[in-house]
């Protein structure tokens, strides 16, 4: 095989005559409202960052400040030195056994930092900064021939990449245009058009990654939407938003894939797709549509803890589509989606529930308290979800209490991967020293749906839920929320005695601020982990607590208290 390139011809009649830089001003910047958004708001705050770029020093996935030298070694995961070979990439391994993370090649072949290039080049006028746009452009493409190594082994990446692409060319495309490797570059997005529509990641209960290719591929369609191809892919990703919409989120509004990370890039990835759609393909995104994304934002604000941050439950790996001039920024922020959507964020106030979703928000004075309740996501065939069911994260004010641990790595680290997923990793009850759902070592995403968990009541304040993921056992959960404390009345129904064991991870720093007492229990702190971004992870308490249930139904009251 060789790499597939463009005929004499081919990119011109691509372009149906249309000049490339009214392309870019015009339709593009149309069709992504938030490129121009970030243009019109250009501030001096961008150049540290884009300097940084220019430097070729990156903190990508738990890396650290990392500078990758004057060539960019595209094709390597900088944190382990691992690095990808040159074949075709459906053939390509992705973990090695070895602490090597191809999420590092791919999350920096996203090229979500060449936007923050062209932005300080529009600020300054810096010849530095297109020069080095340029620069990457044509390294990337010169070390990553169509179909070939790690970075056409995931179409959800060649999709996001191109979309950065195209906003970079659009924020500078009057003096971009007289580069010599401007048609160059133009002639790799139109083959990174036609590699997504060609290799879709398409099946039965899909994802983030099948809409990424979607939404993706509207930028390329803007920039050729003067050519049959562009308008065609236009029609098309119109069409699949819509159907995905119905397929990927649930009638409350929550993303099907158990995590509120995912929730976000799904949200985003909506967003960003319907404002183009609606540029490119008029009137084919049903009314619908708009009020089921809607209650998708209202989640996101319902679910925020006061501090600003999200909750983590479920997955995360800090993916966004396209971040602008939020390159870097807090992956747990997810407020940022508002300013996407043209509207204004409001904090939430009160207790809210995501019955679909299997998430309850309780509000009580000062304390916030968010409790897990659903399926493992994907129709019960998991993906992002964890062992969390019954768990809760606990926030007095702006200061997080009780957390949900976080996520850390991937196929980089198996035995990390589901230790951060399993039960004693969250606030939730273990009986046998078992685990809620099967945790897989040969896949590491796969989470069959044993524990059918169930809400039983919801009010402002006052959670009951139950599952039936330890075998022969039914574990029933009672939160009451007040404003000083969380009490919590866990029974367990078995036939036979069965070995108890409560896990409540404290966020870093939090040690001091809660005490946790209930009759025949003693809470011990044990050494834990806290993810606070994919990657990285820093040590914090967990308070620990066994003992042996009676047959039949034993009930535990638990009471957090929060100090002043």
């Amino acid at each position: 095989m060789r790499p597939a390139e463009l005929g004499a011809g081919e990119l011109q009649a691509a372009l149906g005559g249309a000049n490339p830089v009214r392309a870019l001003r015009g339709p593009v910047l149309d069709a992504m409202p938030t490129v121009a958004r970030f243009e019109q708001e250009l501030g001096d705050d961008l150049l540290p960052r884009a300097d940084a770029v220019a430097a070729h020093r990156f903190d990508l996935l738990g890396s650290g400040p990392t500078e990758l030298g004057t060539e960019i070694d595209w094709l390597s995961d900088f944190k382990s030195g691992r690095r990808w070979p040159l074949h075709h990439g459906s053939l390509l391994r992705v973990a090695y056994g070895d602490g090597s993370d191809i999420k590092v090649p791919w999350e920096l072949s996203r090229c979500q930092h060449l936007p923050l290039l062209a932005g300080a080049y529009r600020l300054t006028g810096e010849r530095r900064y297109l020069d080095e746009l340029g620069a990457q452009l044509r390294s990337w493409i010169a070390a990553n021939p169509v179909e070939l190594g790690p970075n056409w082994a995931s179409t959800m990446d060649v999709a996001i990449r191109a979309a950065n692409w195209v906003a970079a060319l659009a924020l500078c495309a009057e003096d971009a245009r007289g580069q010599p490797w401007f048609d160059h570059v133009l002639g790799s997005l139109l083959l990174h058009g036609r590699f997504v529509r060609s290799h879709l990641e398409w099946s039965e209960a899909r994802g983030n990654h099948y809409l990424a290719d979607v939404a993706g591929l509207l930028p390329v369609a803007a920039l050729f939407s003067g050519g049959w191809e562009g308008r065609a892919w236009a029609e098309w990703a119109a069409r699949e938003l819509a159907s995905e919409l119905e397929h990927q989120v649930r009638p409350d509004g929550c993303a099907h894939e158990a995590s509120t990370a995912y929730h976000r890039l799904v949200t985003e990835l909506f967003l960003c797709g319907v404002q183009a759609a609606d540029v490119l393909a008029p009137a084919r995104i049903p009314d619908s549509f708009r009020e089921r994304l809607d209650r998708m934002l209202a989640f996101v604000r319902g679910c925020t803890r006061p501090d600003g941050l999200a909750p983590q439950i479920g997955d995360a790996d800090d993916g966004r589509f396209l971040p602008l001039g939020d390159y870097g920024a807090d992956p747990r922020d997810h407020r940022h989606l508002f300013a996407q959507a043209g509207v204004k964020y409001e904090r939430a106030t009160g207790s809210a529930a995501y019955p679909d979703g299997g998430y309850y928000v309780l509000r009580a004075g000062g304390l916030y308290a968010i409790v897990r309740c659903g399926d493992t996501g994907r129709r019960g065939r998991g993906g992002h979800g964890h062992n969390d069911q019954l768990s809760f994260e606990l926030a007095a004010g702006s200061e997080p209490l009780v957390v949900d641990p976080g996520t850390y790595l991937y196929t980089a680290d198996p035995l990390e991967r589901n230790r951060f997923r399993s039960t004693a990793f969250h606030s939730t009850l273990r009986v046998g020293g078992g685990e809620q759902n099967e945790l897989r070592a040969d896949d590491l995403f796969l989470m069959q749906d044993r524990a059918r968990a169930e809400a039983l009541v919801w009010e402002d304040t006052n959670f009951e839920g139950r599952h039936h993921g330890f075998p022969g056992v039914i574990h029933t959960r009672r939160l009451e929320l007040g404003e000083h404390e969380l009490r919590i009345h866990d029974t367990v129904s078995s036939a036979i005695a069965q070995d108890l064991e409560w896990t409540f991870p404290l966020a870093p720093g939090a040690d001091q601020r809660v005490e946790i007492s209930a009759e025949g229990l003693s809470f011990r702190p044990e050494p834990g982990w806290y993810s606070p971004c994919y990657g990285v992870r820093e040590p914090t308490t967990f308070l620990r607590a066994r003992r042996r249930s009676r047959p039949g139904e034993d009930m535990t009251v638990l009471v957090i208290r929060v100090l002043s």
